[in-house]
């Protein structure tokens, strides 16, 4: 009923969420991809709404869904490439280069997939890395393939005077007086700036005179009026934000797995499993983190 090339300009746009970007991906330009999304829209008879995370078509969607597996499967023939969405901190560290044959998001800090999961089952995307915070409590319909394990640390973003050991010292006498802040980046998806935010509340409510004796005796205005900024990160995600930090080491870490999810329906795909061996490949030396 539309153009590949019509409904890829429709897709790009709800996936990468600027006309820019999507002209980008698209090799075209942003007026050609505001005309074909309206041409889409009109022949389905929807409207684009625009909502916290973004644009999605409104109306009733069962033609244009039925329109995207039609396309998806020319996209699995090879007739044009797949669609792989990748968190910024492994796209700037571990997949710079992609498995022949996909594309992906571009390496920005400010373009953030909150859901990929639903792009995924609205056929948008062909295979999405995700965050265990993006997991859906229903998984039935996704086939799920653990890529690497990480320790997500407290990190102390210091001052450019601050020494180690007094950096310590304060991050233990600001938790006791209730004087952290709490840093979310922007490239972390909504459901990781909460899950953080969770943390960071379980930090700022910690025991009751956890402090170590030896502070007890400092002298308060030593670190009065001091804010310590602090965050919660892997090291990918550390190294992604290109700031001086420590990790807070007598913090216990959480566990962190970075999966690639794919519909259960298309994992016999020859595509699907050529970059299920090519990514186990890619991840393998950092594969397993032993805390």
């Amino acid at each position: 009923m539309v153009t590949q090339e019509q409904l890829a300009a429709l897709d790009l746009l709800i996936w990468l969420k600027t006309t820019e970007q999507a002209a980008q991906l698209a090799f075209s330009n942003q007026s050609t991809i505001c005309r074909r999304t309206q041409t889409v829209l009109r022949q389905f008879g929807l409207k684009l709404d625009r909502g916290p995370s973004g644009r999605r078509p409104a109306g009733d969607l069962e033609l244009l869904d039925l329109e995207r597996q039609v396309h998806q499967q020319a996209r699995f023939r090879g007739h044009h490439p797949l669609r792989l969405h990748v968190p910024y901190w492994t796209r700037r560290e571990a997949l710079r280069d992609l498995p022949e044959g996909w594309c992906a998001n571009p390496l920005l800090p400010d373009l953030v997939c909150d859901d990929p999961v639903t792009l995924l089952r609205d056929h948008i995307l062909d295979a999405c890395l995700v965050t265990p915070t993006q997991l859906p409590a229903c998984q039935d319909d996704l086939v799920l393939l653990d890529l690497y394990r990480r320790p997500i640390q407290l990190i102390l973003f210091p001052r450019s005077d601050d020494h180690p050991t007094d950096l310590r010292d304060r991050f233990w006498w600001q938790q006791e007086n209730g004087q952290l802040n709490l840093r979310l980046l922007s490239f972390l998806p909504e459901s990781c700036r909460q899950r953080s935010s969770d943390w960071f509340k379980a930090l700022a409510e910690g025991p009751a005179g956890s402090c170590p004796e030896r502070l007890r005796r400092l002298e308060p205005s030593r670190y009065a009026g001091q804010s310590l900024t602090v965050a919660f990160l892997t090291p990918e995600m550390r190294a992604a934000q290109d700031l001086p930090s420590q990790v807070e080491e007598t913090v216990q870490p959480y566990p962190y797995v970075e999966r690639l999810a794919v519909l259960a329906d298309h994992a016999a795909e020859p595509a699907v499993i050529r970059l299920q061996e090519q990514l186990v490949k890619r991840f393998a030396p950092q594969a397993a983190w032993i805390g």
